[in-house]
């Protein structure tokens, strides 16, 4: 379950002698990240809000978080709430040069907010940027920056739109979360984040010529797409769909860690499509426990422990093809419930092993030395 902004408010009104009025700001309570292991088959630790109220610029508190459930794990823990208070632009605002904000955001719906070309936009521990109306940057220059050493990130909501080029996000607890069919990040960087990306059930994200350097897994419940898009996995999972509606497309990219978790992986998903691309430095290059239909096209796999577990697919049809795998330990594992595969024009190479349990794909125009372009296209 994605973040969900909720404002509580608590008015007291009292009337001085000498005819002031008091009022109590309301606050909202930010969790902590659940206590799940973020691993294949422990819980995601996906946020969830805080329920304590605050006065003035008291931090709420009671936020609960955790909860979620992914294979055999489960994620736990509470939250103290330590949120800020939150400020509502409602008119068209432009964000320019060094700004320090001294809240959380919410930009309401039918209000745009524009990042301008070098802005500097620090923000307090904690704070939320949520979007309802829009934010956006067209920078072709020097790149803006949202930054903090511990805020919680961007939250686009269902009915918001997100449109950043040339915005960096650093230090972040979650980058991006969308739950937005509008939301798109391009020639920007997200770094420092436990949770890079987050897109919700419903909720659609597109990355183009972006860099992620990641200090945790990126969670797909609804559709992440992105073309020439360098993420650095580190020693963590990399990119993890847990939706049966969940759909990952990835093309002309380079994915690359420094071993650890393994790389692309399925829960639960309809539709994985990687192709132009190269995977290296993980445990697995592909780990697929349950996926409807998966495509791997002009890839090159390398360098990795295991270059594909496929232990659970649908009908597909499931296919590789024009691909390069030269991996360290085995090449492709194919065992557990899986639809057809198969496998077309490419290289399984190396001293890696690989094993076909239960039924055998259909392998064609087999390859006897890497198959050229299998990686990202020029250009885009």
């Amino acid at each position: 379950m994605g973040r969900t902004f909720r404002l509580a408010s608590l008015v007291t009104l009292s009337i001085l002698t000498a005819g002031l009025v008091a009022c109590s700001a309301a606050t909202t309570g930010e969790p902590s990240p659940g206590g799940g292991d973020p691993t294949v088959g422990g819980g995601d630790g996906t946020q969830q809000p805080g329920s304590g109220t605050g006065s003035g610029a008291t931090p709420g508190g009671g936020g609960t978080t955790g909860g979620g459930t992914t294979g055999g794990g489960t994620g736990g823990g509470t939250g103290g709430g330590t949120g800020v208070a939150a400020t509502t632009i409602s008119a068209d605002t432009t964000w320019s040069g060094t700004k320090t904000l001294a809240s959380s955001i919410v930009i309401a719906a039918g209000a745009t907010v524009t990042v301008a070309p070098g802005a500097v936009i620090t923000l307090p521990a904690n704070a939320l940027i949520t979007v309802q109306g829009t934010l956006q940057s067209t920078i072709t220059g020097v790149h803006a920056k949202l930054t903090s050493s511990a805020w919680s990130g961007i939250l686009v909501a269902s009915g918001g739109k997100l449109a950043l080029s040339g915005t960096d996000i650093v230090g972040a607890g979650t980058g991006i979360e969308s739950m937005s069919p509008n939301a798109t990040f391009a020639n920007g960087a997200i770094t420092g984040s436990a949770q890079p990306l987050l897109v919700d059930v419903g909720g659609t994200l597109s990355l183009t010529h972006a860099q992620v350097v990641a200090a945790g897994q990126s969670v797909v419940k609804g559709a992440l797409i992105a073309s020439f898009l360098d993420y650095d996995k580190g020693g963590n999972e990399g990119i993890v769909t847990q939706d049966a509606s969940a759909s990952v497309s990835i093309e002309d990219s380079t994915l690359h860690g420094a071993g650890g978790g393994d790389y692309i992986v399925a829960d639960a998903g309809k539709l994985i499509h990687v192709a132009y691309t190269k995977i290296s430095g993980a445990h697995c290059g592909f780990h697929f426990n349950a996926v409807d239909k998966y495509e791997i096209d002009h890839v090159t796999d390398n360098t990795n422990t295991w270059g594909a577990m496929l232990y659970g697919s649908g009908l597909g049809p499931n296919t590789i093809s024009y691909s390069n795998f030269v991996n360290t330990s085995w090449n492709l594992d194919l065992q557990g419930t899986n639809g057809p595969l198969t496998i077309d024009h490419s290289y399984i190479g190396g001293t890696a092993q690989t094993a076909y349990k239960g039924a055998a794909p259909t392998i064609t125009n087999v390859q006897t030395a890497a198959v050229p372009n299998a990686g990202p296209r020029a250009g885009g």
